[in-house]
């Protein structure tokens, strides 16, 4: 059964006094949904009015990537009371309209939650705000894997808007959307949907002195100092020889089907086995050095840099600091049969990866 924790969302907006004025529901409301004493979600509902007066709705999560646009199949508004179902999340709440807000619960199997949904505008900055932000800035984010450097990028759209990003170069580097940037009276923050991560900061002296939290995780924040600039990605350079060079060069892919904890495989909040197709790239760079990466394609994850390899015999060991990971196999030809292991010291995981060269 799915949870609340794994699945909320979206719902509209509209102004209060025209609500209460002229029974419109249009637009996109938003609430904290408690899920427990340390987890607390976004919730919004984004709802459409129809040709013959009804409405539509669907739910998102700017906590939760995962759940995007997920369609309420029916929605009743009449006399201040609010009632919405959404049966793909065996979920449905119910509210009443009280000044400007709409007071209400959230039920799913096993839970009934209190939500209030008011009004949501997004955020505006100020032309000193953007000003202040327009740039990459850079810190040391120090965590299990060691320490990893956390870049966000911002600029201005063509719509003449402040949009942002985050990047681990030591993870490849890709680029991950911010939303809900806001950044007035010294005080930053933005969230990371696709991370499920939230950063909140003080500005003071050039450089903004924070908090990055993931899945509300650890309750304070991992202390981060972002100062202005960018960082490229690093370069490890493999210690193989010409030999084992030759005998791994080229592209390696597999699919890696993970299990959890208790054994079982894992699967997706929808109940989806997981499967995640995997990239071994083993190259020489413009410098003539001998580089790898692993790829995850299902997860917009390429070039995650491989900080180690070694070939004794047939016997491969890579691996990648960054992922807390660690692949070894055995070599036979065009095939790498092994284990994927993964994860901090007393909670690794371990699975079965064969490999292919393309």
């Amino acid at each position: 059964m799915k949870t609340i924790a794994t699945i909320l969302a979206v719902l509209a907006l509209a102004c209060g006094a025209a609500l209460a004025a002229q029974q419109e529901l249009t637009g996109t409301w938003q609430g904290k949904l408690q899920v427990d004493p340390k987890t607390a979600l976004t919730i919004q509902f984004t709802f459409t009015k129809q040709p013959d007066g009804s409405y539509s709705a669907v739910l998102n999560s700017p906590d939760n990537p995962a759940m995007k646009n997920v369609a309420a199949n029916a929605v009743s508004f009449g006399d201040g009371s609010l009632k919405i179902a959404v049966t793909a999340l065996s979920g449905s709440y119910a509210g009443t309209l009280k000044g400007s807000s709409f007071e209400g619960q959230w039920t799913q199997p096993g839970s009934v939650l209190p939500l209030v949904l008011s009004p949501y505008q997004k955020p505006v900055l100020s032309k000193a705000a953007i000003k202040t932000l327009n740039g990459a800035w850079n810190g040391q984010l120090k965590g299990p894997a060691g320490s990893l450097t956390m870049v966000t990028r911002f600029k201005v759209d063509d719509k003449g808007e402040l949009v942002g990003a985050l990047a681990v170069p030591e993870q490849g580097g890709q680029e991950i959307a911010m939303s809900d940037i806001e950044f007035a009276d010294n005080k930053l923050s933005f969230k990371v949907p696709q991370a499920h991560g939230e950063f909140v900061a003080t500005y003071a002296d050039g450089a903004f002195n924070g908090a990055w939290k993931q899945f509300n995780q650890p309750p304070d924040g991992v202390p981060v100092v972002l100062k202005r600039g960018d960082v490229g990605l690093p370069v490890y350079p493999l210690k193989l020889s010409n030999a084992d060079f030759a005998k791994l060069n080229g592209y390696w892919a597999g699919t890696l089907q993970p299990k959890g904890p208790d054994g079982k495989p894992a699967t997706t909040p929808d109940g989806k086995v997981v499967s995640l197709p995997i990239v071994l790239r083993i190259l020489a760079d413009s410098e003539a050095r001998y580089v790898g990466f692993i790829d995850s394609p299902s997860q917009g994850a390429k070039g995650i840099p491989v900080t180690e390899a070694s070939l004794a015999g047939a016997k491969l060991d890579v691996k990648v600091a960054s992922l807390l990971a660690d692949y070894q196999a055995d070599l036979s030809g065009s095939t790498l049969t092994g284990q994927w292991t993964q994860g901090p010291p007393g909670r690794q995981l371990s699975n079965p990866l064969n490999l292919t060269r393309k």
